[in-house]
């Protein structure tokens, strides 16, 4: 990553330029929002979630279980005490939220937390989509509203990299260096004791105020309690794809050059020292044909899939595909990665569940459609389709989800 991408810089400023090099699984980076500010960035962030938004989805949104939930002091607290039941049609529903109850327990000292933004919050879903493809990782967003003098969790380590922006209020941060360096899924913390600090002196102790952003590579240990002042602050889980990942996904291919690797294990009983011989020597021809190529094209699996496909406005994707017009303005849908194949009689556009073929004529345009950003069927004229072939072509990309409305003239 040479310059960082723009949900990156939106949280770090210019110092998401050293994000990879000097921080990526490494050490936590924090970057305050007066400072962002003072180079020409936001700092507020209200514009992705802002209080009076967290009174919403607890209230007119409904969000339903397991969307949100409430924790005291490291426990999570019964559904039935902060859920009410109502009518949808002829179905029952018990998971509602019940905001005069949620309202008491915050008021007693109970953290609301709010999972999973990315799939219910318009703001956050465009945000971490964008940031998931400056990372070329996963990412997930959970809310944590947390009252006054209050601790939602005590000191622990997360099994993925966290970003931290601090939404309202202020909160206290305890940072300590990790008991184990970048742990799996399989290596939570509850697996160190009551007091996994050990002693580590911390590395940050310090109050975050509204628009300041924080990131923690897996493994980090903390904790954060508020002051005087309820706070509610943004954790983005960063689901990042390890070297182990990118292994797995090799070695479920590795039999199918090797009769060798395809044998079944011997009948009940140890294999003998000669089968286990020849596994290794198998594993070892295999492990030698994996080159820089294979590699590449496995890393480039696994980042295709960091982005999630852009969900589709299906009224507003119906009224432009019948209203197209030479000046509409397309764009290609984020998430669906779609590429050109067959060059020919005909050529393939490859989507991840399907392809789709057009005559080989097309290829230029299919290449320009895909490549330009915003563009128009009047722009592929410069690729020489005429008028009515060109709106053909967009109408049927609009069609197939493709391309989205951009929005204004291209």
């Amino acid at each position: 990553m040479t310059s960082a991408g723009p949900a990156l810089r939106r949280c770090f400023g210019e110092a998401a330029d050293r994000l990879a090099e000097e921080h990526w699984n490494a050490a936590p980076l924090l970057v305050r929002a007066a400072d962002r500010a003072a180079e020409g960035g936001r700092g507020s962030v209200h514009d992705l979630l802002a209080p009076a938004d967290v009174d919403e989805l607890l209230g007119p949104r409904a969000l339903r279980t397991p969307f949100f939930s409430l924790v005291k002091n490291g426990t999570p607290l019964p559904r039935a005490s902060y859920t009410r039941r109502a009518v949808a049609g002829n179905q029952q529903l018990s998971d509602l939220p019940d905001s005069e109850r949620i309202a008491a327990a915050h008021a007693d000292g109970a953290t609301i937390v709010l999972q999973a933004l990315h799939r219910t919050w318009p703001a956050l879903q465009s945000f971490c989509s964008q940031l998931a493809e400056d990372l070329g990782h996963q990412c997930q967003v959970n809310v944590y509203v947390t009252p006054p003098g209050a601790q939602g969790f005590n000191p622990h380590h997360d099994t993925h990299d966290v970003v931290v922006l601090q939404v309202d209020g202020r909160k206290h941060w305890t940072i300590h260096p990790p008991a184990v360096e970048l742990p799996l899924k399989s290596q939570p913390s509850t697996r160190l004791g009551p007091d996994p600090v050990g002693g580590r002196p911390a590395v940050i102790d310090t109050v975050l105020e509204p628009g300041d952003a924080l990131y923690l590579p897996r493994g980090w240990l903390h904790s954060a309690r508020t002051t005087e002042d309820r706070s509610i602050h943004l954790t983005i889980g960063v689901l990042a794809t390890t070297w182990a990942d990118v292994l797995t996904d090799a070695v479920t291919s590795a039999g199918t050059g090797d009769v060798a690797l395809r044998r079944a294990l011997p009948l009940p009983g140890a294999p003998t020292p000669e089968a286990v011989k020849e596994f290794r020597a198998a594993a070892q021809r295999w492990l030698d044909t994996l080159d820089e190529d294979a590699v590449e094209r496995l890393v480039a699996r696994r980042r295709a899939g960091a982005v999630p496909p852009e969900p589709v406005g299906v009224l507003a994707q119906d009224e432009a595909a019948r209203t197209l017009t030479p000046d509409r303005a397309v764009r290609v849908r984020r998430g669906v990665r779609p590429r050109l194949t067959g060059p020919g009689e005909t050529v393939d556009l490859v989507l991840p569940d399907r392809r789709i073929t057009f005559p080989g004529w097309l290829r230029p345009a299919l290449d320009h459609v895909l490549t330009a950003g915003r563009t128009s069927a009047g722009d592929l004229a410069a690729v020489g389709l005429d008028a009515d072939d060109a709106l053909v072509v967009v109408r049927r990309l609009l069609r197939e989800n493709v391309l989205l409305p951009a929005g204004g003239p291209a």
